[in-house]
């Protein structure tokens, strides 16, 4: 029995071909149009995978570039304003050595206050300084501006109000880049390495180890002069106008005319003979004599000063001229002091410097205040203070200088970074394509072979089906 094709399955035959044909031609097109191999999970299941694998890669890689490009402004505007404070303290520097001429007058050394204080003011800017909506040197606090000045015993004071921590933005697997340094590293006062006196008073550091920050005044107060004078002699205002502490050796010379406190200059005894006669001793201590019932002799005596000491604006505690380690405590502040007042030899106002742990701002400030003198010291005693300001100032700027060399190291570290992640994301990108993209020469064949075909199953197609039919399928 032998077997006839029907009309129809003819026509399925040829339909199926040319659906084929028509198909490996779309496909041919399609990838000569877009230069994929892979247009379809389907086309290449394990191609798909492993180009999935890769491009998940490619995107860690262009998270963590993006993170760079993100955090770069803040990192390089941190720079540029730590270089731009660093020539503000040179500045604040020059007119500070310039305020220790020991020939300025009073109108001087305030003008030189004022111009440390407009320095003061531009730093302090600086020191608070925005990217955006995020202070630069606030750490990783935001919600205020890092560096706020307050007032603290009557002065100017500038604390820190951000924190210690590092912003850090993700670089690789497990490795991160910080991007910033905390305004208490930048700008001094973040490690205590000792502390020092200015030495108009006389007292040390105590045996103890101390612990506080910024600067501090140690009142040293004359309480009482005590000692038997003789020869019609007397303290004037019973010694309320003294300033010794501890004893002090009077000598008056009635051949001389004249009277000697320790080792301090003779002082001649006027005519008519004085009420108040003031006689310093070399240590800057004085007393006030009353010469108006004087016999006319030669008198040599021990004048003992009595007084009290405290810190800042603590209680007064009586001094105890045996004491090599005295404890000062301040709770509020949260300052311990230890003092030796065993050499202790005058009643005065001495600044505490906790070196290390004093940032620039109140050392810049102070330095004014001390131009300013409204504690009158003498020329000496300022040059003492501002000697002191400039050792903190000097360590500050090394602070500073030493952030910026961070940032700097940080900055080429990014670049770095930045330029390993942009070959990575190069060669992942490589990869992507050696597995997607098609041989064009192999796919412009495939097309060309894809459209012989068709035309080969066409021209079948129509001597096996009536023209009429064939017609009708077009």
């Amino acid at each position: 029995m032998s077997l006839r094709p029907t009309q129809a399955s003819i026509f399925n035959l040829v339909r199926q071909g040319l659906q084929l044909n028509m198909a490996r031609l779309i496909r041919a097109q399609e990838q000569v149009g877009t230069g994929k191999r892979i247009l379809e999970p389907s086309d290449d299941p394990l191609g798909t995978s492993i180009s999935l694998a890769v491009r998940r890669q490619r995107g860690g890689v262009q998270a963590y570039r993006s993170a760079i490009e993100r955090a770069r402004p803040a990192l390089m505007s941190g720079a540029a304003r730590l270089q731009d404070a660093s020539g503000l303290v040179n500045q604040a520097r020059a007119i500070l050595v310039q305020g220790m001429n020991g020939t300025l007058s009073n109108t001087d050394r305030k003008t030189l206050a004022t111009q440390l204080e407009l320095v003061y003011e531009s730093l302090l800017e600086a020191g608070n300084s925005r990217e955006g909506e995020r202070y630069l040197f606030a750490g990783v606090s935001n919600d205020a501006p890092p560096f706020v000045e307050v007032l603290d015993d009557g002065r100017r004071v500038v604390r820190y109000r951000g924190d210690g921590e590092e912003v850090s933005i993700p670089v690789g697997r497990n490795v991160t880049l910080e991007v910033n340094v905390p305004g208490s590293e930048a700008f001094g006062g973040a490690e205590l390495t000792g502390v020092s006196f200015d030495g108009i008073t006389g007292i040390t550091g105590g045996t103890s180890a101390s612990s506080g920050a910024g600067y501090h005044d140690l009142e040293l107060r004359h309480d009482a002069t005590v000692g038997a004078l003789g020869g019609g002699l007397a303290l004037t205002n019973g010694g309320a106008d003294d300033t010794i502490l501890g004893p002090h050796a009077l000598v008056v010379d009635s051949a001389a005319g004249t009277v000697q406190l320790g080792n301090g200059a003779l002082v001649q005894i006027p005519t008519p003979l004085p009420t108040a006669l003031e006689v310093a001793d070399g240590d800057g201590s004085v007393v006030v004599l009353d010469f108006s019932g004087w016999t006319g002799v030669d008198v040599s005596a021990t004048l003992v000063g009595q007084g009290s000491i405290a810190l800042d604006d603590g209680p007064f505690q009586a001094i105890n001229l045996t004491e090599t380690d005295l404890e000062l405590v301040d709770a509020t502040r949260g300052i311990v002091l230890y003092v030796d007042t065993t050499a202790v030899t005058r009643a005065a106002s001495e600044l505490v410097t906790f070196q290390g742990a004093a940032n620039i701002f109140d050392t810049i400030l102070g330095a004014a205040h001390d131009l300013r003198n409204a504690a009158g010291l003498k020329p000496a005693e300022i040059l003492a203070r501002l000697e002191h300001r400039l050792t903190e100032l000097d360590g500050g700027h090394d602070a500073l200088t030493g952030a910026l060399g961070t940032l700097g190291a940080r900055n080429e570290r990014m670049n770095v970074t930045e330029t390993r992640l942009g070959d990575l994301d190069v060669h992942l990108e490589g990869l992507i394509g050696d597995v997607e993209d098609a041989d064009i020469i192999e796919v412009v064949s495939e097309l060309a072979e894809a459209e012989q075909t068709l035309q080969v199953a066409q021209a079948t197609g129509a001597r096996l089906l009536q023209q009429t039919l064939l017609n009708f399928i077009r």
